[in-house]
């Protein structure tokens, strides 16, 4: 099952009251733990992982065999399919009392958790004939932490508006939480609030949640990194072409690299960025046109490309 994209603002419609929670958003490269109690597959944002990308998928075949026993135990327990989603980060760390390790390198740059590679847990699903139940967050330690994994830091717990009150930028709570040394200005992306409980989507449907972001790793207009110039394109309205740029930022690029790892083409990355950023811009926009859809693509994609190859060429140094 694919994990639902996590927006910046909430839909149409009233939101659960009760306790809400407030879990660091790690930036890292996506991956999921789907197990039976028998057998473990690995899966990124797009689903399963097939054998080629797994191997190339930033290391993650280092902590394999120790990922996929506790993954399939944790199921053991629930008694159903459970997908356990998690982050895949660290691989650096940029702090001189703290050695590096040789073969690694960092799952994505920009925050520093650790020398090693390390999965964190962020929410669990189980499956059944009836729909989707999502693991409260009390729930998802009780199964995680007995198999000797561990789950994104959280900040605090409460009243959604109180929670959305938290300041975005703050130091990551992980290296902390590893009992690492202090990195300054190791600054998180930002966070994620949901309902703490169980949500059964058969009863109550889709399950509210929302990400704020520090404004360092924001894909609009405040981010202030550069972006490839990308030339008037005839039949476009301007302030479309406008709205369409503001997206097409790093943290972009970097989102489609972990989303495809690094056995990814520029031809792919490209793909990807470009249709994540029209498929969230037609959200902001309330929809596109087909016949905007596809020019505004054919836009964006030489720029696009440029961008990726550029970043690609940072990750694989």
């Amino acid at each position: 099952m694919w994990y639902p994209k996590i927006e910046q603002r909430f839909g149409d419609g009233p939101l659960p009251g009760g306790i809400w929670v407030a879990e660091e958003k790690v930036h890292g490269a996506h991956f999921a733990l789907v197990s039976d109690g028998t057998t473990t597959r690995p899966a990124g944002r797009r689903g399963v992982l097939q054998e080629e990308r797994f191997e190339a998928f930033f290391g993650v075949t280092r902590l394999w065999p120790f990922l996929a026993t506790a993954a399939a135990a944790a199921a053991r327990m629930v008694g159903a399919e459970l997908i356990l989603y998690g982050e895949l980060a660290g691989g650096g760390y940029s702090h001189p009392e703290v050695a590096p390790i040789s073969e690694l390198n960092p799952v994505q740059t920009g925050v520093w958790y650790g020398p090693d590679l390390l999965w964190l847990a962020f929410d669990g699903a189980v499956r059944s004939g009836s729909g989707t139940r999502w693991l409260g967050r009390d729930e998802l330690v009780s199964l995680v932490e007995p198999v000797g994994l561990s789950c994104v830091p959280v900040l605090g717990r409460g009243r959604r508006q109180d929670l959305l009150d938290l300041p975005a930028d703050f130091p990551s709570l992980v290296p902390q939480m590893l009992g690492l040394p202090e990195v300054t200005d190791n600054r998180a992306e930002g966070y994620v609030v949901k309902p703490s409980g169980p949500w059964d989507t058969a009863v109550r449907g889709p399950r509210p949640a929302l990400k704020v972001k520090q404004p360092g790793f924001a894909e609009d207009a405040r981010y202030d990194g550069s972006r490839p110039f990308i030339p008037p394109s005839d039949g476009l309205p301007g302030w479309l072409l406008a709205a369409a740029v503001e997206r097409l930022t790093p943290p972009r690029a970097d989102a489609a690299w972990s989303k495809l790892g690094p056995g990814a083409s520029a031809a792919d990355l490209t793909s990807e960025l470009v249709n994540d950023l029209l498929a969230d811009l037609s959200d902001d926009l309330g929809g596109l046109e087909e016949s905007e859809w596809k020019p505004l693509g054919a836009t964006l994609t030489p720029a696009a490309h440029l961008l990726v190859s550029a970043r690609k060429a940072t990750y694989v140094q």
